[in-house]
């Protein structure tokens, strides 16, 4: 007799073999703490301040679950106080903390529209934020990247009671940096909401270090941010900020919130203080984002073509030729003891392959120097 699970293991094999032959089959990676690979962008993985802090707080009593969902027993005051902050910091009424950034984006984008709503975002949106859009069941709408005008063209095509617009204030592959400032005039002008993710950007970016949208007016256009806390707070778990209105809804209805456990209070607390120290210590971010500018120039030197942005961001995308020329490269660093993997789709459109590397505050220029030799060697 066959089995579901006869069934299920030659379907997936089958499917394992296709993506072999297609270079697509993934693996998990063998090296976790890569010097030009990782997103702990500010390095304060190992930061004796936070260590410190985490230490005297699990002394003090610091719990490490927060025991039951936020409606039940782990609505802690940690987290309300962190909220708080956090919200008022980055110029919004009030804030709700998440397990990561992800979940944040699709409780928001859920609690925003349903099946009679249309939601556009960026084409390379991060899939998180797709994953929102299907779960709503809104339809799904994109625009060119970073392109003002298409998103307009878009809005003016009609369709749907309410329209919210979907971006990313750093992009999580390329690196460059969306337009806010005119995303948000065109939805305000066209009556669409604007939801972005600031994953890449909590820690670097604007005078309380909560990303690029805390310089934008906060109104009824700019209706929603998340901030992810495993890049640049080098912790786990999410921040939405928006209107209190909104946490209602998600309260409420997301069943994303509703039926977890509350974030980790180890996660958070480890979180708030590296974002302390974000705004603190600025002589990490100067660090950090004059590797940047080097590193740039450098990689020009040697006739690779990299984004056009206004402002550093500590990603780099090695555009190699394609999938094939990508392994090559990588295999190639590799025995020079720098470890890339191949980025594939769908996590970059085909034909958009690359090495994605990474800058951050705990090298030196002498770490940059022998990347950008292995680069002139290969």
């Amino acid at each position: 007799m066959t089995t579901s699970w006869d069934l299920w293991a030659s379907d997936w094999t089958a499917r394992a073999e296709d993506l072999q032959t297609r270079g697509l089959f993934r693996t998990l990676g063998r090296h976790p703490e890569s010097r030009f690979a990782h997103n702990d962008y500010l390095g304060l993985r190992r930061d004796p301040r936070v260590l410190d802090a985490v230490t005297k707080a699990l002394a003090n009593g610091l719990p490490l679950t927060s025991s039951g969902s936020r409606l039940l027993s782990g609505n802690l005051e940690l987290f309300q106080s962190f909220e708080s902050e956090f919200a008022q910091a980055a110029g919004f009424p009030t804030a709700l903390l998440f397990g990561s950034a992800s979940e944040a984006n699709r409780a928001v984008i859920c609690a925003l529209a349903d099946r009679h709503d249309v939601v556009l975002h960026d084409a390379l949106a991060h899939a998180s934020l797709i994953d929102g859009i299907l779960h709503s069941g809104a339809r799904r709408r994109k625009f060119a990247h970073n392109n003002p005008d298409d998103l307009r063209a878009q809005l003016r095509m009609g369709g749907g009671r309410i329209r919210v617009v979907l971006t990313e204030s750093v992009f999580s592959m390329d690196g460059d940096i969306a337009p806010l400032v005119d995303l948000h005039q065109v939805c305000k002008e066209e009556g669409a909401l604007l939801v972005v993710d600031e994953a890449h950007s909590v820690g670097l970016y604007a005078p309380n270090r909560t990303g690029w949208c805390e310089l934008l007016p906060k109104d009824s256009t700019l209706i929603a941010t998340t901030q992810g806390f495993g890049k640049g707070l080098a912790s786990s778990g999410g921040m939405l900020c928006t209107h209190p209105s909104v946490i209602s809804a998600i309260v409420n209805t997301s069943r994303a919130f509703i039926f977890t456990t509350a974030p980790s209070p180890l996660a958070i607390f480890a979180a708030r203080e590296a974002w302390k120290i974000a705004q603190a210590d600025h002589s990490r971010s100067n660090h950090l984002f004059e590797l940047c500018n080097t590193f740039e120039s450098g990689l020009k030197s040697l006739g690779w073509s990299l984004p056009v942005r206004k402002n550093a961001t500590p990603i780099f995308p090695l555009m190699c030729g394609g999938l094939d020329a990508s392994v090559q490269a990588s295999d190639k660093l590799a025995q020079k003891g720098i470890h890339l993997r191949p980025i594939r789709p769908p996590t970059v459109p085909a034909g958009t392959e690359r090495l994605r590397a990474t800058i951050t505050a705990d090298l030196q220029s002498a770490d940059l120097n022998e990347f950008l030799g292995v680069l002139r060697e290969i």
